[in-house]
């Protein structure tokens, strides 16, 4: 079973090095490049992974910030960079703060400054959880392979049953597929854990209700939102992240939000955690709260929690992803956003707030920055034929004899 992780870091730049850093960037390619200067396919682990500039506010410079989702350990993942893009991590590293100089630039000088700046990631969501980089792929590629059989073969059948039989057959005796017959369960809800779960938020949920009420009378009261449409933020910070959108099957999503304080913050964290605890242990199965379409999200603190980033990786639009959020699950983007300057104003934390969907779009693009350097390892596959393929799979080595529907499911999938 392969496990993902996050690997995240956030490193301030030079203060006369951001337009050049910036420019680095903008070479790098969104989506990322197999030539590119930070070509990620020579690490063959990386999911999804992303460069981006946090602009400077009136407490902090601007910082570079790079997030990864990888198979294996945030160290294996850190060391493979230093081994693999050394070269690329000079090129963007040298106008930051206190990177080694040329003449100290070693591997062990490299995976020094890279460890000292990592940072923990305190939400975290898979869409399509144990599943290998290589997995995905081989996956994708065997069920082309399977179409194209049936495709060639279909006629020869009468039956689901008989088609089912030759299937088996062929994939039996296929040396292409020998890495498929390695044991693979398919990810599971952990339903001991939630129970106890279940029982933490009703010991809590007293306090749960405090917390609402005082957030209700003592801070939305006072929110200032930033009240603004789609149509009236200015081109200028729209046209370079519409020039980012819509290039392959997928899209991503890099937000920065300005932190409110207090019992806000608090709120924060625990929603974070709630959020990281559900998604590990009951939303393992391709949707986050019906929403079917994210590969990876996370939210991690910077600049000491002044501020946070949001950043995800989606099939479809922009319109489409945040739309699909606000019908399925605009309580939960409420409860955590509502944290955020700007945000609209929510009722009794969880009311509200993305409800209001054109102030919601509008504070959704207004938080939003730039991606310059952005790589996808699949950028063709969407998270529900990952889902698919991964069952295709089990239904094909991991199990017994299926029941005629378990045969037409899995010649649907075909």
């Amino acid at each position: 079973m392969t496990k993902q992780n996050a690997v995240f870091f956030q490193i301030y730049v030079l203060p006369n090095q951001v337009d050049a850093v910036t420019e680095v960037l903008n070479s790098g390619g969104n989506p990322n490049p197999n030539d590119s200067f930070f070509a990620f396919n020579k690490i063959p682990d990386v999911h999804f992974a992303r460069w981006i500039v946090v602009p400077a506010n009136d407490k902090y410079g601007a910082s570079l910030v790079y997030a990864a989702n990888v198979d294996g350990t945030e160290e294996k993942h850190i060391n493979d960079l230093v081994d693999k893009l050394p070269d690329g991590l000079d090129k963007i590293l040298i106008h930051c703060k206190d990177y080694p100089e040329e003449n100290n630039r070693t591997r062990a000088t490299r995976l020094a400054y890279l460890m000292k700046h990592k940072q923990k990631t305190p939400g975290f969501y898979v869409g399509a959880p144990n599943r290998s980089v290589s997995q995905i792929n081989n996956e994708v590629e065997m069920q082309r392979a399977l179409q194209q059989f049936v495709q060639a073969n279909g006629s020869q059948w009468k039956t689901s049953k008989e088609a089912y039989a030759a299937i088996k057959k062929h994939v039996a005796e296929d040396p292409d597929f020998a890495w498929a017959k390695e044991k693979y369960h398919l990810p599971r809800k952990r339903f001991v854990k939630m129970f106890f779960f279940v029982l933490l938020l009703l010991l809590i949920l007293p306090l749960l209700a405090i917390y609402v009420v005082i957030i209700h009378f003592f801070y939305e009261k006072k929110a200032k939102p930033f009240g603004k449409n789609v149509n009236q933020i200015p081109p200028a910070h729209m046209a370079p992240l519409k020039a980012q959108e819509d290039k392959i099957y997928q899209n991503q999503l890099s937000q920065i939000f300005e932190t409110k304080g207090g019992l806000r913050k608090v709120g924060l964290r625990f929603f974070l955690w709630f959020a990281s605890f559900t998604s590990a242990n009951w939303f393992v199965g391709g949707q986050l709260l019906g929403t079917p379409t994210i590969h990876f999200a996370r939210w991690v603190f910077i600049d000491n929690g002044s501020r946070f980033v949001f950043f995800s990786n989606f099939d479809g639009s922009f319109d489409e992803y945040l739309g699909d959020f606000v019908d399925n699950s605009g309580w939960g983007l409420n409860a955590i956003y509502g944290a955020s300057i700007g945000y609209p104003r929510t009722f009794y934390v969880f009311g509200k707030g993305a409800y209001e969907i054109a102030e919601f779009m509008g504070w959704g693009r207004l938080t939003q920055v730039p991606t310059p350097i952005w790589y996808s390892a699949y950028p063709w596959t969407g998270l529900q034929q990952i889902v698919s393929n991964s069952h295709l799979r089990a239904s094909l080595f991991n199990s017994g004899n299926l029941s005629d529907k378990e045969i037409k499911e899995m010649l649907r999938r075909i």
